[in-house]
């Protein structure tokens, strides 16, 4: 935090703490003027009861008067010049449920914030703008950010005061003191929301720190960075809690391929089993809870998140193929599998998120004792069972007596003791698995949030595609193809903007970049699985309208279109978090399309963005994870593969299924007919004109930004082109 906006804060929270006395909301000075009820508003619902929001409806019979974010609750804020009090949540948010409960379900809180405060509640995975450009002022206000947000603004959108979660009587003194402020210290109020607002508003324009061309040793440095981070005692990051971070390790597997660096190799390896084995993964249902509490990846929070399990599916099928690992693969294909079992929707479109609560309680639906597995599947194999998944009397959750399920058992020492075969040990989960999903299945479920959000199917959609890539499974490639085409018809407009979410049919939000950057990287992932050219087509389309709409004059991209409603200014987002930056993403989408089609265009405004901010690289580390994966494709090699050949032929599908078996860091995959690229597909991809059979037989062209090898027709020498610079 810089000093004039420390010393901002520090003035605000004097005024905030010190004293004021709450104003009395049950003045006569100030009697109602005819508003509706507390009561009245629990009974018929306040202004969010017709948003299709799982969040915003969890809070639609609140007694407090919420409103969703739009002109009627802001131009209410001017007319009336009351202050804004902006809450954002999601619906599988534990603590969001908890200061609903203690704080906005009471009628007292509600009677207060109705009178003196405009009370607006954003889902912030809706409205993920907004969330940014928020958070960042919570975090320069108090040092540290996080769900629910709670921030109080101006009635001209300026923040002068937030936080997270606030008990109720913590609440109640805070939201009295501000009221007092804001009617008797306006000005000082006011300025200092200024100021914040501007430090804000310019955050995103000071990290151009131009260093020159990036090269094999900045990407040396973000890995040793990632390195000095490591955690070698329970793997992954060296951090309290444990987050998959799975953009983080796709760099670093791909680092591995390039340089065949070992260290990392046992790095990735290690933390991969750690997530695979430990309590993270959901063994009976499948999917990755989104963190664990503790350092060894045993007791999760329990959410299940689309964005974690979409990046994660991919990371586990890349490692399997990259290490020979077939346990990785398996991984990998089951979070494929519960993807398209739990989580997508009839017409196509995956969901959000499942809740960490059931019931009210946090992980109850997750949780077994040794008593619940052998009730499940009797005497004879339940104890024995109950040692495999880590089960012990005391339990391992919280001082409930059960615990969450791990693989990672002594399986010699079990059939020592259990005078069975590791053989038998190792075949009963397997066998009891369904068992143990129907047995759970009668337990309370956590909440599904059915809302469709683009970027993350987008995400989903990769990972599908790298499924059928491994497999030739066509449930994975036709789960891809149901998803985006559904995206495709609803949330794409005439005009090619995307929508960023729909729920219950309806969509909500102008697409922010990240969703034209992993849906497009998701529809060419489809394109280079299958050959059809409507998937190169459309993510061309969406990265030509992001170039449009998002592009900064500066270079770089903008978090949110030209179009776009953007309190403070539209922000550039550069920072990989759960999820890798939208910027980065679009960054690889252009090299991607670069390479497929042959149009220079693209690699020319992606390697003067790099070079642009590679002074910021350089300091930044692993906080760009994604951005050095661009830079290490420009750095190259980075192949651009084309296979001619009848789909039906074998030889084609050798050649086909070399690639595709791959998962290729290093290239890109075109399949056309053995007489040459369609017309449809030559007006997308030009590059691809002239190339087809070589003698009736199917034929390879391995290519390098349009400068080609010997075309082949042997799948050894065409996997020896594709992996000419790199290791794996």
């Amino acid at each position: 935090m810089t000093t004039s906006v420390r010393l901002i804060t520090l003035t605000l929270m004097t005024l905030i703490l010190t004293g004021c006395p709450m104003n009395d909301s049950n003045s006569s000075d100030n009697p109602p003027s005819g508003p509706r009820t507390p009561q009245e508003i629990m009974r018929d619902g306040n202004h969010l009861i017709n948003e299709p929001s799982v969040y915003l409806q969890q809070h639609a019979h609140n007694p407090m008067d919420w409103y969703p974010w739009g002109e009627e609750a802001l131009a209410r804020a001017r007319a009336e010049d009351k202050p804004i009090f902006l809450s954002i949540g999601y619906s599988s948010c534990h603590w969001c449920h908890v200061m609903e409960h203690e704080v906005f379900e009471h009628i007292d809180v509600a009677e207060f914030m109705n009178e003196h405060f405009i009370c607006i509640k954003v889902d912030r995975e809706e409205r993920p703008d907004l969330d940014s450009v928020y958070m960042e002022a919570v975090q320069m206000i108090t040092g540290r950010g996080g769900w629910p947000m709670s921030v109080f603004l101006t009635p001209n959108l300026e923040p002068f005061h937030g936080g997270t979660y606030f008990p109720k009587d913590h609440f109640m003194q805070l939201v009295g003191q501000i009221v007092t402020i804001y009617n008797e210290k306006r000005n000082d109020l006011e300025n200092q929301a200024g100021q914040i607002a501007e430090r804000i508003a310019s955050a995103s324009m000071t990290n151009e720190t131009a260093g020159g061309p990036l090269d094999d040793d900045h990407l040396a440095a973000a890995v040793a960075s990632g390195k000095e981070s490591y955690d070698p005692i329970n793997a992954g990051f060296d951090q309290g809690q444990k987050f998959p971070t799975p953009v983080k390790w796709r760099f670093l597997l791909h680092e591995h391929r390039r340089r065949g660096d070992e260290e990392l190799a046992e790095m990735i390896i290690a933390t991969l089993e750690a997530m695979q084995s430990g309590g993270i993964y959901d063994h009976v249902g499948g999917g990755f809870h989104r963190y664990t509490v503790d350092v060894r990846w045993t007791v999760p929070h329990f959410e299940k998140m689309l964005y974690d399990n979409g990046q994660l599916a991919g990371l586990f099928l890349e490692a399997g193929v990259v290490f020979d690992r077939s346990d990785f693969t398996a991984t990998g294909l089951d979070v494929c599998d519960f993807l398209l079992a739990d989580m997508q929707g009839d017409e196509g479109g995956f969901f959000g998120s499942y809740d960490a609560d059931s019931g009210g309680e946090e992980g109850t639906y997750y949780v077994w004792s040794r008593d619940d597995i052998t009730a499940a599947v009797g005497e004879t194999d339940g104890p024995a069972l109950a040692d495999v998944l880590g089960i012990t009397i005391k339990g391992n959750f919280e001082q409930s007596g059960s615990s969450v399920l791990t693989r990672r058992a002594d399986l010699d020492r079990i059939a020592a003791e259990r005078d069975r075969s590791v053989e038998e040990l190792e075949a009963l989960f397997p066998r009891y698995r369904n068992i143990l999903r129907k047995v759970r299945d009668e337990r309370t479920p956590p909440g599904l949030d059915r809302k469709i959000i683009t970027s993350w199917n987008g995400l989903a959609i990769a990972s599908l595609a790298q499924g059928y890539a491994v497999t030739g499974e066509a449930k994975y490639l036709d789960g891809a193809r149901k998803t985006a085409d559904f995206l495709l018809e609803n949330h794409r407009d005439k005009d090619g903007s995307l929508s960023r979410s729909s729920s219950e049919g309806r969509t909500r939000g102008e697409g922010i970049l990240d969703d034209y950057a992993f849906f497009a990287d998701g529809l060419m992932e489809i394109y280079q699985v299958s050959g059809d050219t409507q998937y190169l087509r459309a993510a061309k389309e969406l990265i030509d309208f992001a170039r449009a709409e998002f592009r900064r004059e500066e270079g770089g991209f903008y978090m949110a279109s030209r179009q776009a409603d953007s309190p403070l200014g539209r922000r550039v987002d550069y920072f990989d978090s759960v999820i890798p930056s939208g910027m980065a993403v679009m960054f690889t989408d252009m090299i991607k399309l670069g390479a497929l089609t042959g149009e220079t265009v693209y690699l020319t405004e992606v390697k003067n963005d790099l070079e642009r901010w590679s002074g910021l690289l350089e300091r930044a580390g692993m906080g760009m994870a994604w951005w050095f994966d661009a830079a290490a494709r420009l750095i190259g090699p980075y192949h651009d593969v084309v296979i001619a050949g009848d789909p039906a032929d074998p030889a084609t599908i050798a050649l086909s299924r070399t690639i595709l078996e791959l998962l290729p860091a290093s290239a890109v995959i075109s399949l056309i007919p053995a007489d040459g690229a369609d017309k449809d597909l030559l007006a997308v991809a030009p590059a691809l004109d002239g190339k087809k059979s070589v003698n009736g037989a199917p034929t390879a062209f391995v290519c390098e930004f349009g400068i080609c090898q010997a075309p082949t027709s042997d799948p050894d020498t065409m996997r020896t082109q594709i992996l000419q610079g790199w290791r794996k």
